[in-house]
């Protein structure tokens, strides 16, 4: 990997962010218990799916103490993954007298709270420098740069050194939410390559033409 494929990657995926951004309503939140729920809501489940749960989370419950107060809360019944519920709880009993840290080895002393939603809650709602990496973003960079994955990859540590090499310092933000939704729409397993913007230089799409 060279300088010259980091600034490619970084400016085609921004670029292609810009034009293909999200407008879901986590992603302008000023409200730091609700900005850490949402990226448990979105733990192996779509964001569609989410959307109307959260809104209704939202709405329900604007602070820990709230949700603590609801002991019958169904908020999750639809979102599948019923241990989230336990999760909440067991977070807005932690937070509910202290503030929600942004140091990652605090954050991951919460409860439900794993690598990826530590960074996400760092890079996409505190605005602080860190990688994002899940199954989609693994399969894009595997494919880009013509390494073979598989379901350990991204707790490698070389792969972690990759992500974090590439993430730019400036606009990780804007970076990683581009990621997230490019990985999921364009590079996807069944890739949609005549859109890929980063075709020129990715080796699957040289390897798959022979």
């Amino acid at each position: 990997m060279t300088d010259s494929d980091i600034q490619y990657i970084r400016r085609k995926v921004l670029e292609w962010g810009r034009s293909n951004f999200k407008e879901f309503p986590w992603r302008h939140l000023s409200n730091q218990w609700h900005s850490l729920v949402v990226e448990i809501m979105l733990q192996r489940t779509k964001a569609d799916q989410v959307e109307p749960v959260f809104l209704e989370f939202v709405e329900r419950y604007p602070a820990p103490e709230d949700y603590l107060a609801d002991t019958d809360s169904r908020v999750f019944e639809h979102l599948g993954l019923p241990q989230r519920r336990e999760w909440l709880k067991a977070l807005a009993e932690e937070i509910i007298t202290n503030d929600i840290p942004t140091n990652r080895d605090d954050l991951l002393k919460l409860p439900g709270v794993g690598d990826y939603i530590a960074s996400a809650f760092r890079s996409l709602h505190m605005n602080i420098h860190d990688r994002i990496i899940d199954s989609n973003v693994v399969r894009f960079y595997g494919r880009f740069f013509g390494f073979e994955t598989h379901g350990e990859t991204r707790r490698k540590r070389w792969f972690i050194e990759l992500a974090e090499r590439i993430t730019p310092e400036r606009v990780h933000r804007d970076y990683n939410y581009a990621l997230l939704d490019f990985s999921m729409n364009i590079c996807t397993p069944a890739p949609l390559c005549p859109d890929c913007p980063l075709r020129r230089k990715c080796k699957f799409l040289r390897q798959s033409r022979g």
